[in-house]
Parts: C-alpha cells; sequence; structure tokens
C-alpha cells in the first residue's frame, strides 16, 4: 500500500518574530519618552512659577543736605629745608639740637676755618702786589713808556686778584652755618667733631607757620571750589587734631590720567605745633560744596545704576515699579532725587538689587520678618523659670494629697 506522506507544520519564519518583538521596544520606548516629557514639562511648569523676593519699604522724606568733597592728605611744611655745609672742613661749635627754635641768621654751627683764613691771607697779599704793579704800569703807560699790552696785562692781573679775594672771602664766611630763616630745627645728620666737605647734610629747619595739606578733587567739582573756601582738617592716626583751614591755591591744569585737580590747604598757626598738626602726619580734608534746603531725600542704597542711567524700584501692591530719577547732591547717607520721586512717595530702600520691572515683592522689615508678623515671645528668665517650676510642684502634691483623701474614704 502506497503511505500517503505525513502533513508538515508550518512554522513561522525569523523574521515574522522579529517584528512583533520590534514593535514592542518602540512602544516601551515610545513610552519611556513620553513619561521623560511629561516629567520635563512639569518641571519646567514647575520653574515657571515666580517667587516673591523680599524687599524693605521705605518714604522719600523731605529735609536739608549737604554735599562735601573728602580727600586724605598728609600734613606738609612749605618752608622746610636742609642746611648743607658749604666749606670744607671740621664741624665745631654745633649749638643747636632737635626741637630747638631758631631765627633767620642765627649761627648754628661753625667749620674750622684754619685753610680759609690762611688762603684769605694769601689772597690779600696777592691783591697788594698787584696793585701795586698795577700803578707803576698804568704810570708808565701814561708817560708812553709802556705799550697797551703790558698795561692790559696789569689790568687782567690785578682783576683776577680782586676776584680771588672775594671768593676767599666767601669762603672763609661759608665756614659759619646760618639759618636762612626763622623756625625749628627738626632734623640733625651731623655731630660736633665731624668732618664734612661741601655739600654735605647738616640739618633740617622747618617753619611750622607754613603747614599745609595737599589735596585732589575729581575734574567735576573743579567750579564750586574756589580761594578762601574753608575746609575741614581731621587727623586719622593722632587723635584730638582737628581744625579749620582755607584753600590757599587751586592749580591751573588738569591731570590727565586720574582726571583731579591739585588743591592746597593752608592750616592756621593754631592748629600747628606739638599738640596740633605736625609734618607727616595723616589727614582727611572735607570741603563743602553745595547745601540745600526741603528737598526730596531718599538712603543712596535705593539708588539703582544701569549704564548711565539711575533708577529706584517703588513697591505697588504685590509688584516693584522701575522709576527712572534724577539725582541732585549728595553725602555720605542720602540723596537728593530731583526728578521722578515726590516726598511721602513709598520706596524700596533695600532688596531690590536684581529685582526687574514687574518682579513680585513681599514686604519685610530690617530683621527680614514679614510685615504685620508677631515678634517671637520674649524668653523668660531664670528666676522666673524657677518660679514657675516651684508653682507646678505644689499643684502637683496638691493633686496627690486629693487622690490620697479619695482613696481612704
Amino acid at each position: 500500500m502506497l503511505s500517503s506522506p505525513a502533513p508538515t507544520r508550518n512554522r513561522p519564519s525569523r523574521r515574522s518574530l522579529l517584528l512583533p518583538l520590534q514593535l514592542l521596544v518602540a512602544l516601551a520606548l515610545g513610552c519611556q519618552a513620553s513619561a521623560g516629557g511629561f516629567e520635563k514639562k512639569a518641571a519646567a511648569d514647575a520653574e515657571v512659577v515666580e517667587q516673591p523676593s523680599p524687599v524693605v519699604v521705605g518714604t522719600v522724606e523731605r529735609g536739608a543736605i549737604t554735599a562735601t568733597i573728602s580727600a586724605a592728605s598728609t600734613i606738609e611744611a612749605e618752608r622746610q629745608v636742609t642746611v648743607n655745609a658749604e666749606s670744607v672742613g671740621r664741624l665745631v661749635d654745633l649749638s643747636v639740637e632737635e626741637g630747638d627754635k631758631v631765627k633767620e641768621g642765627q649761627v648754628l654751627a661753625r667749620i674750622r676755618f684754619d685753610a680759609q683764613a690762611n688762603s684769605l691771607l694769601r689772597a690779600n697779599t696777592s691783591l697788594a702786589k698787584a696793585q701795586t704793579d698795577f700803578q707803576r704800569i698804568e704810570q708808565l703807560y701814561n708817560e708812553r713808556v709802556l705799550g697797551h699790552e703790558e698795561y692790559q696785562k696789569a689790568r687782567n692781573s690785578l682783576d683776577i686778584a680782586e676776584l680771588d679775594l672775594r671768593d676767599r672771602t666767601r669762603e672763609m664766611k661759608n665756614t659759619k652755618v646760618t639759618a636762612p630763616f626763622t623756625g625749628t630745627i627738626t632734623l640733625r645728620k651731623v655731630t660736633e667733631g665731624g668732618f664734612v666737605t661741601n655739600g654735605a647734610e647738616l640739618l633740617q629747619i622747618t617753619d611750622f607757620n607754613t603747614l599745609v595739606a595737599r589735596v585732589f578733587v575729581p575734574e567735576k567739582e573743579l567750579d564750586r571750589v574756589k580761594v578762601g573756601q574753608e575746609a575741614l582738617v581731621i587727623g586719622k592716626a593722632a587723635k584730638g587734631r582737628k581744625g579749620v583751614g582755607k584753600v590757599l591755591r587751586i592749580s591751573p591744569t588738569v591731570d590727565a590720567g586720574t582726571g583731579t585737580v591739585k588743591m592746597t590747604v593752608a592750616l592756621p598757626q593754631e592748629l600747628a605745633g606739638g599738640q596740633g598738626f605736625l609734618p607727616g602726619m595723616y589727614a582727611e580734608v572735607t570741603l563743602t560744596v553745595d547745601h540745600r534746603e526741603d528737598v526730596a531725600l531718599v538712603p543712596k542704597g535705593a539708588i539703582v545704576h544701569d549704564e548711565e542711567q539711575t533708577y529706584v524700584f517703588v513697591p505697588e501692591g504685590d509688584k516693584a515699579r522701575r522709576v527712572r530719577v534724577e539725582l541732585g547732591l549728595q553725602d555720605a547717607e542720602r540723596v537728593e532725587i530731583v526728578k521722578g520721586l515726590a516726598a511721602g512717595e513709598a520706596v524700596i530702600v533695600a532688596g531690590q538689587t536684581g529685582l526687574k520691572d514687574g518682579a513680585k515683592i513681599v514686604r519685610v522689615d530690617a530683621q527680614g520678618r514679614p510685615e504685620g508678623e508677631a515678634k517671637p515671645a520674649e524668653a523668660k528668665p531664670a528666676e522666673a523659670k524657677v518660679e514657675d517650676t516651684k508653682a507646678e510642684a505644689k499643684t502637683d502634691a496638691k493633686v496627690e494629697d486629693t487622690k490620697s483623701a479619695t482613696k481612704e474614704n
């Protein structure tokens, strides 16, 4: 018998199996991508929520303001010189010390003049001989015995002798060291008995009546400062030094590098000396350049600068509005508002850094607490706590006694 062939089973191909798997993977990835997108969107929505910025709100006030210029300076003496030796020799008769007051022309020291005296004597002798020779030759020249050449030679010898005598006389005079002006010896650089050469530094003399403070003010303030204007001078390191000086000079040029002008402020004589200012002291000079009464004022911290413009922020409900303002005079803490705000208006005085126009705000006080929030209760002192503990103990004892009585009954 012929057997019929066994029926064959259809097996799915590998390609047909891969397709459903790829679809499942794609769907899974799509779900994950969708979930990630939703999460990112939710995070972005959360970031969009603007948090209000805490700010301190003040009020535009009216009052007076004084504009000043302050600059650091070192006190100097305009008349302060170093006395130098003008001769050579050993120093003798040094009669002054640091702190001594001297007068103009006073002899301060001497230089031994043995060599100078001998030179002066020789110069006198040479001059006498030159005068005798010239007189004799002049007579012969007038008698036409000698020619013009011999006469001119004798004339030159006499002139040279006279010049040499003047030089030797000056050298003799220079052996005396004298004060060039009235002042105080502020530095002694030599000791008596030392050998000095021509040009050696001996003493320093200072006239304390010529103390000044040199300050540099901005170019823009030049028109508000004038000669004779008063200036307050305060000692910084040495306390207790304070007084009023006057502008003595204003430089006619502007320093191109710094944009400043040099001013010299003269100190009155009563501010100089041991209990006053001394050369080399550090001081602060303040000049009043303008004063105005009854103007709108805000704290300096309320001003916001944006390039060349100035602004303030004012509260409007729970938002901040930026307002452009024009400034006037300024002092150490306040600034005048010329245009943009009026007295009595509210203005944000702290917390405005980084604010934008229309930003949300929340009002707080100077301690950072929201306005209207009650202050935290103050802690009780230790004694009060002890009394409270005692009272609680007594109450507990009474309760225990009541419970015991109830049980007995």
